[in-house]
């Protein structure tokens, strides 16, 4: 009886897995990014290909409310882009009205063979007109800069973390941690490494909190191959940052690479941090909200052992909102579905399937809009085609 009531509970709090109506927005498209300016605007872009071998960045803006209010746009400066569903291109405004496009261009060389830089593009009247793009570092000689993230920070300016191929120290395994800020129209400017040994292939997040202190979670490297997930906090607008500290005690040994970052939500009241690992202390999807002292070494909650690629949004009502993919068997054959996830005070309120069924779906995005409503991107391949949906819930 006991055991039955156990199910019949979780059927109550799984009721809602339902297919949710979506909107596609694009064909022939990867890497989905939401960004918000500080009117609580959204923009939506994604990577499309428009021919065999090349893709470009395209954008549509949506009101506070999730509302589109505008057509597809193109940034031509960054056609002949790289694609890449983990480390997306991305769009953002600061608060002078200035629109930034980041993305990266695959440049291959004897000592990287996926080796690429970083550029960034910029237009002062709304995308009617970009910039020539430009090298987010300059310094030559460089070979590789990847996995990055960007955020609205508390002076209206852009703040970005990327991983770079230079190292803090010699013969050390990894990549560097980066941070850089724009100065308007000069672009970004002042990049300083952050912390080394950074594990070069999983996606940084940059998270700015209700305290304006600007947080960057990331997949370290430490002895015997660890890649567990670690932090520094800026508390002066990125002038300085903290230690290193360490997210989720996973202790995950891989000689190799995930492809999955972090991601950071807060509130007025916590910051909580999720993450993907693959240790044999426990697989899959952890959620861990963050104490004052912004340490998290225990009391990790599982999401779901069979997802990837988590992103979380937080709302006023201390609910954090994670959207990630989740895998499954239907007749023998493997599907992924995106999945909403509501958790509160660590415990699940709802868990909800928000694509179309029988399709191969990824990477999902998610914002607020100024109703509290939820608004959700992500990439669906259906019949070979792989398109854009959105969809807002709440």
């Amino acid at each position: 009886m006991m055991k039955l009531a156990k199910i019949i509970l979780l059927f109550i709090v799984l009721g809602a897995f339902k297919v949710v109506s979506q909107t596609e927005i694009a064909s022939n498209a990867k890497g989905v990014f939401i960004s918000k300016d500080d009117k609580g605007a959204i923009l939506l872009n994604w990577s499309e290909q428009v021919n065999k071998n090349q893709f470009v960045l395209k954008y549509v803006e949506f009101d506070d409310y999730g509302n589109r209010k505008s057509e597809i746009k193109t940034v031509l400066p960054t056609l002949g882009m790289q694609s890449h569903a983990e480390s997306m291109a991305k769009i953002i405004r600061s608060a002078k009205g200035i629109l930034y496009v980041v993305f990266r261009i695959k440049t291959s060389n004897p000592k990287s063979r996926f080796g690429g830089h970083i550029y960034y593009t910029m237009s002062t009247d709304n995308g009617k007109t970009w910039h020539k793009k430009q090298k987010l570092v300059k310094i030559k000689n460089t070979r590789s800069q990847s996995f990055y993230d960007v955020t609205l920070l508390s002076d209206g300016e852009v703040g970005i973390s990327w991983l770079d191929s230079r190292k803090l120290e010699k013969n050390k395994d990894g990549s560097t941690l980066y941070f850089s800020k724009t100065n308007g129209i000069n672009g970004f400017v002042k990049g300083k490494p952050i912390a080394g040994s950074t594990c070069q292939c999983c996606r940084t997040e940059i998270f700015r909190d209700s305290k304006n202190n600007i947080h960057i979670a990331f997949r370290n490297i430490t002895e015997g191959s660890i890649r567990d997930m670690y932090s520094v906090v800026s508390t002066n607008n990125g002038h300085t940052f903290s230690e290193l500290r360490r997210i989720g005690k996973d202790n995950w040994k891989l000689d190799g690479c995930p492809h999955t970052g972090p991601s950071l939500a807060g509130n007025n009241k916590s910051l909580a941090a999720v993450w993907y690992t693959g240790a044999e202390s426990g697989d899959g999807i952890f959620f861990k909200e963050l104490t004052k002292e912004y340490t998290a070494f225990e009391n990790k909650v599982l999401l779901t052992a069979t997802g990837a690629h988590p992103q979380m949004i937080a709302s006023k009502d201390e609910q954090f909102h994670v959207v990630y993919e989740e895998f499954y068997k239907e007749k023998e054959k493997l599907f992924s579905q995106i999945v909403l996830h509501t958790i509160r005070k660590n415990q699940t309120l709802k868990k909800q399937i928000i694509s179309q069924k029988r399709t191969d779906s990824d990477h999902a995005v998610i914002t607020t809009t100024k109703n509290n409503k939820l608004f959700i991107a992500w990439i669906s391949v259906i019949k070979g085609k792989s398109k854009v949906f959105y969809k807002k819930v709440g």
